[in-house]
């Protein structure tokens, strides 16, 4: 019996963590070639190391989440199937962990989990970032009462997007065939930002802006709110600039 070697063993202790540890960075196939080692044997080691690391960490980013005074969770959904089955992830968006994720994404679930997993309701976060989910922001409006609820800028930004080529649709109707073909053929040039675009994608952009001046104002609506996210100062700035582009916008 040797302490350095499990009972019924033929690899150290130092030789199976050595080996899980570039399994979990990597591959089974890559820990193995690199510790001259069957994969078999590398892929039995990580299998058996998993659910005590999975606790581990579970353990650890909990604690850190009751522990920060500065907590700002992250509630968002994913698809599972594409249309048919979502699941929904909790997060620690400053410590950039997920604490949880749990099935489906309708309000009973979301309640049933709050129900079963009461050290959730312990968390005192001082913000909530979310969709624009009617049903997240009353399960979160339940939990955390007094939490600052956000919307998610990628959500916000994807309606602003939607908006844009609503307005395309309906001015490529009023074009020439060859003018509405080139519109639609390059429209997903009106999202992303107009510094983000290459020279010959901005050439073509301006092509397409000087077809509609409604189509230009609507493209011009979507730059502010670009502006407005990434360059307000303060809360009494951002105010004063989203009333403006609200405006800018009607």
């Amino acid at each position: 019996m040797y302490e350095f070697v499990a009972p019924k063993q033929c690899y150290s202790k130092l030789f199976r963590s050595h080996t899980v540890e570039q399994s979990l960075g990597s591959t089974a196939a890559q820990s193995a070639r690199m510790q001259h080692t069957p994969v078999s044997t590398v892929q039995r080691m990580h299998n058996e190391a998993v659910p005590l690391e999975s606790d581990r960490i579970y353990q650890q980013v909990w604690e850190e989440a009751n522990a920060s005074s500065d907590l700002v969770l992250g509630v968002d959904d994913f698809a599972i199937k594409k249309g048919h089955t979502y699941n929904t992830g909790i997060h620690n968006l400053k410590g950039e962990t997920m604490l949880d994720l749990l099935p489906g994404r309708k309000l009973e679930a979301l309640r049933a989990y709050t129900k079963e997993h009461p050290e959730f309701l312990l968390l005192n976060p001082k913000a909530v970032v979310m969709d624009l989910s009617q049903i997240y922001h009353t399960w979160i409006s339940e939990c955390f009462p007094y939490a600052l609820r956000i919307a998610d800028r990628f959500h916000v930004h994807g309606y602003v997007i939607e908006s844009v080529q609503e307005v395309r649709k309906t001015v490529q109707q009023t074009l020439s065939p060859r003018a509405r073909t080139y519109l639609k053929a390059n429209h997903r040039l009106l999202n992303p930002p107009a510094e983000s675009l290459s020279e010959e994608s901005r050439k073509r952009l301006e092509t397409l802006l000087n077809y509609s001046p409604l189509l230009h104002s609507v493209w011009e609506w979507k730059e502010t709110f670009n502006t407005w996210y990434d360059c307000s100062p303060s809360f009494a700035v951002a105010r004063l600039g989203f009333e403006r582009w609200c405006e800018q916008g009607s």
